[in-house]
């Protein structure tokens, strides 16, 4: 265990290249304490963050490679609900294609239930309150990390409180993709919305030393151009955009490439994204080392 904070980006099922990641940084003893993650980033610094082994979380990567899609639960009857009401040119809102609560039962089975307090690392998580507008953020440091002046910060909301498979879900709900999840009086959707590469909520703490993982440059859109495929497109670029008019802080951003054809629920490449997280890290230990070293 090393001391520094690891940020991981949002990406759909490209966020099986984070595994990766863990995967080199533990061979290398260098698996940090504190993590934050928006998005799919946000399940993977979640299940880290309860003590779930980094062979496990292989595991899970590959369980879903083949059996993902057994997950998605459309919203069948929204859309049936919806389309009359477009068709009479009557105000309707459609909250959302994927219902997602298959998912949502499987990232609760894998956490048994647990709290995010109960977690055994320091996490953050941002998810977007639909409502406000505001960020709203999840964590277990909040007793001992959050300073004053970020409990103070405008548009942001601290939560120590929820159940981490809601937490996760409601980071993780893309916008028109998958319905808001509703925690604490909060209509939830994508962290990545406001934060898709949370490093400042890490800093906000106080940590001075953080890796940031970025997947979300070098993504392509993929062949069929379905519906999803473009909202998360059309997400990805917005979300890419605010992060770079928020980078701030001092950090070693990582790069892994994105395997093309990857998308926002593309199964099939995940074990394909979480080996070329493994090898970009590996790649990149000597420097990884030299900084984390050279921070000290």
């Amino acid at each position: 265990m090393a001391d520094y904070g690891l940020a991981l980006a949002g990406g759909g099922t490209r966020g099986a290249v984070h595994v990766g990641v863990l995967s080199a940084l533990e061979e290398n003893g260098l698996l940090p304490d504190r993590i934050a993650g928006a998005s799919a980033g946000s399940i993977v610094a979640g299940l880290y963050a309860t003590g779930m082994g980094i062979g496990k979380l292989r595991e899970t990567v590959g369980w879903l490679a083949k059996h993902g899609e057994n997950y998605i639960d459309p919203n069948i009857i929204g859309v049936i609900l919806f389309l009359p009401q477009v068709l009479l040119h009557r105000n309707t809102s459609l909250t959302g294609l994927i219902k997602g609560n298959r998912l949502s039962r499987f990232l609760c089975d894998l956490t048994d239930g647990l709290e995010i307090q109960d977690c055994v690392k320091g996490l953050l998580i941002p998810a977007v309150d639909i409502n406000s507008g505001n960020t709203v953020v999840f964590t277990n440091l909040f007793q001992e990390k959050v300073p004053i002046s970020a409990l103070r910060e405008e548009n942001v909301k601290w939560q120590k409180n929820g159940l981490l498979c809601d937490i996760m879900m409601a980071s993780s709900s893309v916008p028109a993709v998958f319905c808001p999840r509703q925690i604490n009086g909060f209509l939830l959707v994508d962290g990545g919305v406001t934060n898709n590469l949370p490093v400042d909520l890490l800093i906000s703490t106080g940590e001075s030393r953080v890796i940031a993982v970025d997947i979300g440059e070098a993504y392509e859109m993929p062949k069929d151009h379905s519906i999803m495929e473009i909202s998360f497109h059309s997400f990805s670029i917005m979300s890419r955009e605010l992060k770079d008019c928020r980078s701030s802080g001092e950090i070693l951003l990582l790069k892994p490439p994105i395997p093309k054809g990857s998308g926002l629920l593309t199964f099939e490449y995940m074990e394909e994204c979480m080996e070329s997280g493994y090898l970009y890290t590996k790649k990149m230990m000597p420097r990884i080392k030299h900084v984390l070293e050279k921070r000290k």
